[in-house]
């Protein structure tokens, strides 16, 4: 894992105007971050996860941690992948007995399980150069980038 970052949640924020949240992961030993704009209810579960606040019934997020769970699994880890053509590419890397499976993930989805699982949350250093410092972050317009997620 010599080419993964690990970073947390650090914050995720909704933005009224153009309904999305951004999510800012930052780096554990560095501090600089990766932002990510996502939308409003791939948003939502991320801070319903960080809040540890759940609904009555079971999101679909918690429904796959459920499904995973019944198969005796678990999620050992999710990675942001690559972005291309403005799109961000992550995978859930799930735990079942002595198998690893991997799962195409849009990176929303991958962090609200990977929250509600508490796994840890990786970016490729192939990502590096999209991330900025903590203080650049202070500068970083509220607008969306237009990334899809």
């Amino acid at each position: 894992m010599d080419d993964l970052i690990e970073v947390i949640v650090k914050r995720v924020s909704p933005d009224i105007q153009s309904g999305q949240y951004k999510v800012v992961l930052q780096d554990r030993k560095t501090g600089r971050v990766l932002l990510i704009w996502v939308g409003h209810f791939e948003g939502s579960a991320i801070a319903l996860g960080l809040d540890e606040s759940w609904a009555p019934r079971p999101m679909t997020h918690d429904l796959i941690c459920s499904v995973i769970l019944s198969m005796n699994g678990h999620i050992d880890r999710v990675v942001i992948t690559d972005l291309k053509h403005n799109t961000f590419y992550a995978v859930v890397c799930i735990a079942v007995g002595d198998k690893e499976i991997l799962v195409d993930a849009r990176p929303s989805d991958a962090i609200a399980v990977a929250i509600r699982q508490k796994a840890p949350i990786f970016v490729s250093t192939n990502l590096v150069d999209k991330m900025i410092d903590e203080v650049d972050e202070i500068f970083e317009t509220l607008q969306p980038k237009d990334t899809v997620h």
